[in-house]
């Protein structure tokens, strides 16, 4: 149930987003004005030579792609100098959603389950999942609602139907969850 390309939203089911974030900028990166880049898709092969990315309110196209011992780092358009470079630090580097990868079926972008309605499979309401926590292994919803803050492992075992087009997720709750 993962794609970690993030989208910051309300607890309430948003519109989907304009743009996904795909990676942060972590500083700038040699003489040319490249800029290291912390990867926040698994999608990584989106960063390649000719695409297209958004750092704020500027568009910028990938002029250049290296990965140095397992680290990324860019070279936009416009970017020439080590100091244009540094004033990109902190920022996220986001694609328009238009781009975002298709997925297999049972597997859906944050910004889809952020906001979904989650019942128990006897038909209680637990609330609204507020935020994804990646794991590792798998992601946990976190559920705010009339029980507080519930914890939901997105695994098949406990999330038995996810349904966008009403807003909900159902689950069957293992010993102890609630």
């Amino acid at each position: 149930m993962n794609p970690r390309e993030a989208q910051l939203g309300s607890p309430q089911q948003p519109a989907p987003p304009d743009r996904l974030i795909v990676g942060r900028i972590i500083r700038a990166w040699g003489l040319r004005g490249q800029v290291k880049v912390e990867t926040l898709t698994d999608f990584p092969r989106r960063f390649r030579v000719g695409a297209s990315f958004f750092v704020g309110e500027d568009e910028y196209l990938c002029e250049g792609v290296m990965r140095p011992s397992g680290s990324l780092v860019l070279k936009l358009q416009g970017v020439d100098t080590p100091a244009q470079a540094d004033l990109l630090r902190g920022a996220s580097v986001e694609v328009a959603t238009s781009q975002a990868e298709p997925l297999p079926e049972g597997t859906y972008y944050y910004y889809q389950v952020i906001g979904l309605e989650v019942h128990t499979v006897g038909g209680e309401y637990l609330g609204c999942v507020a935020e994804i926590l990646p794991t590792g292994s798998n992601d946990v919803y976190v559920v705010r609602g009339p029980r507080g803050e519930v914890l939901i492992p997105a695994t098949g075992e406990v999330v038995t139907e996810v349904d966008l087009e009403a807003g909900r997720i159902t689950i069957q709750p293992m010993p102890g969850l609630l």
